[in-house]
């Protein structure tokens, strides 16, 4: 198998297996534990995590929050229709972002934005960068859009196609019960199916529990468009790992204790922030931007990484590709994806789990 033809990593998934709607309770999902040494697997349910993992593990997840990135307007100069979709904060009221429009948006564009007492915030393109990794815009606003609340919840295109509306409170929904550092653009799922309770249980049981913050923007769901996965460029993606919790992980790994990354964008943090040292691979304290693209075939080395919590995902994309290297075994993989379609899983960012541990 071609493991850098972009046609090796699809797999047929039925579209009622696409969660449009989250579960009441988050931990009431399922979750598919895979062994990637035995190959094999079994069927769990999310909230008995506490009696699947060892004690000792120590799970990392992502504390990022999301904020209402999708904002609705129209063009100053003709009243069209204008979508701005905020990636990145460069400065208080300047965001990178991405734009749908009917007009070719050069520096000097100019757009505005209702606020929810119908007064307008205004804004003006000042650069435009055109990237391998798609054209990427910066925007100065008269009020900065965060704090003036106009933004829309940022729910992904395969959720608004089947749902069509949702209420104010579906941010919270969408983000983890955890989540507490605004900057992402999407939630990292597979912290979703937390909830206060079940962590508290898992440090009961002997666990513990440590959060970094990476920011998720297009970085993570930007579509492999090349027909060899070598020639796809990641979007750098901002990481912040404290001295305390990277000083915790570090004594933990020489300990010999379990890392489990909850989520790809943790695990990429991780992996991403991890330097050789005197034993083994450190992690490295501070913030930075993250653009590592794992897949198989590259001869990647593990460095930080020893077990993933991760929701199903799309085919041909670099988080499915990041599990396959993870797992070590394309193949596999995919044979794993089919049971989970077989078993009528729920996929993508509502749907179930599954818990890759190495034993």
């Amino acid at each position: 198998m071609d493991l850098f033809d972009v046609r090796n990593y699809q797999y047929t998934l039925p579209d009622e297996l696409i969660a449009a709607e989250p579960l009441q309770q988050r931990d009431r999902s399922r979750l598919l534990v895979v062994n990637r040494r035995s190959r094999t697997w079994e069927h769990r349910i999310f909230s008995e995590i506490p009696t699947i993992l060892d004690p000792g593990t120590v799970l990392v997840a992502n504390n990022t929050r999301v904020i209402r990135a999708r904002l609705l307007g129209e063009r100053e100069a003709t009243g069209g229709k204008v979508e701005f979709f905020m990636l990145r904060r460069v400065e208080s009221g300047c965001w990178e972002g991405l734009m749908k429009t009917g007009a070719r948006v050069v520096p000097g564009f100019q757009f505005r934005i209702p606020d929810r007492e119908g007064n307008w915030v205004r804004a003006e393109v000042i650069r435009r960068e055109d990237s391998p990794a798609g054209v990427i815009l910066t925007a100065k606003f008269s009020r900065d859009p965060v704090d003036a609340d106009i933004g829309e919840v940022p729910l992904p295109p395969y959720i608004v196609a089947k749902r069509k509306e949702w209420g104010p409170e579906e941010l919270e929904t969408y983000n983890t019960v955890f989540g507490t550092q605004a900057g992402s653009v999407a939630a990292p799922t597979a912290g979703r199916h937390f909830t206060p309770e079940l962590i508290t249980g898992l440090k009961v049981a002997g666990m513990d529990w440590q959060e970094l913050t990476l920011h998720v923007g297009i970085g993570t769901f930007k579509p492999v468009s090349v027909p060899d996965v070598r020639d796809h460029v990641m979007h750098a993606e901002p990481v912040e790992i404290t001295s305390k919790v990277a000083e915790t992980l570090n004594a933990s790994k020489r300990a010999g204790r379990t890392v489990l990354a909850v989520g790809t964008t943790t695990t990429r943090a991780l992996e991403g922030r991890s330097v050789p040292g005197s034993k083994g691979f450190d992690l490295i304290p501070g913030t930075s931007d993250v653009n590592l693209f794992i897949h198989p075939g590259a001869a990647y080395e593990w460095k930080f990484v020893d077990a993933m919590i991760t929701n199903f995902h799309l085919p041909g994309s670099t988080l499915l590709m990041m599990v396959a290297s993870f797992i070590g075994d394309l193949g596999f993989t995919l044979r794993v994806y089919e049971e989970a379609v077989q078993e009528r899983y729920r996929f993508y960012s509502y749907g179930d789990a599954m818990l890759v541990l190495d034993r």
